[in-house]
């Protein structure tokens, strides 16, 4: 735990422990969570860290620096915590967007179908759960049997991964989007697409708002730096 507020340390390095997971090390001092915990990260991850700690500011302004509010974060979760979390991605995929398919306008219908129908199907595979779909209207009721699914499934997870399909399935909204892109199976390209189909087709339809763009160029940010995560872990 850092406690002062001003930055004291001239040097940041990484130093390798086992498992080929890095300690950050303030001049002689080892970086440590809020929590008090050693900050054990792989490679890039530490690199990025690394970086951040390097820069000049307060201590409170760095801990707010992207990877570094991660790892502290991940670092420090509790068994609570990382229950509660395998409950919200329980919940994203009992009502995931990729289920609900526009009937009309008709040109977004068949968008939404060539986006969302192989990611359903790859899901039901790989999760061994069943889909239904419906219009964009009225909630599904997915059957009950899925949760169960899911659960065991992130379940796997270590914390690391567990958050950062956690974030990535928070900024587009899908949990069974962000799986593919998680298990390689979509490009980060096509996993925005998907997120923002219905955003871009209105777009088209009607143009851009100034204000709406700067906040979806905001939210693409963001989403680029957890794929960056998704590489390094």
């Amino acid at each position: 735990m850092i406690i002062g507020k001003e930055k004291y340390w001239e040097n940041v390095r990484k130093e390798k422990q086992g498992n080929n997971l890095f300690l950050i090390y303030l001049d002689e001092k080892c970086l440590k969570s809020d929590q008090g915990n050693n900050i054990k990260l792989p490679a890039q991850l530490a690199d990025e860290v690394v970086r951040e700690w390097n820069a000049d500011g307060k201590i409170d302004t760095i801990k707010k620096s992207f990877f570094t509010k991660f790892c502290f974060a991940v670092i420090d979760m509790t068994q609570k915590e990382r229950e509660n979390v395998v409950s919200r991605l329980v919940a994203y995929g009992n009502c995931d967007p990729i289920c609900y398919i526009a009937d009309e306008p008709k040109k977004l219908h068949i968008k939404q179908k060539k986006l969302y129908d192989p990611l359903i199907g790859w899901a039901q595979k790989f999760l061994s759960i069943k889909l239904k779909k419906g219009p964009d209207l009225l909630f599904i009721e997915q059957p009950p049997g899925n949760s169960g699914s899911i659960k065991k499934s992130l379940e796997e997870l270590d914390d690391f991964h567990l958050s950062t399909l956690h974030e990535l399935t928070k900024s587009l909204g899908s949990l069974f989007t962000s799986l593919a892109l998680y298990n390689q199976i979509i490009t980060p390209e096509i996993a925005w697409e998907v997120a923002n189909v219905e955003d871009n087709f209105r777009i088209e339809i009607w143009g851009e708002v100034e204000e709406e763009t700067l906040i979806k160029n905001v939210n693409f940010d963001h989403f680029n730096q957890l794929v960056k995560i998704l590489k390094m872990i």
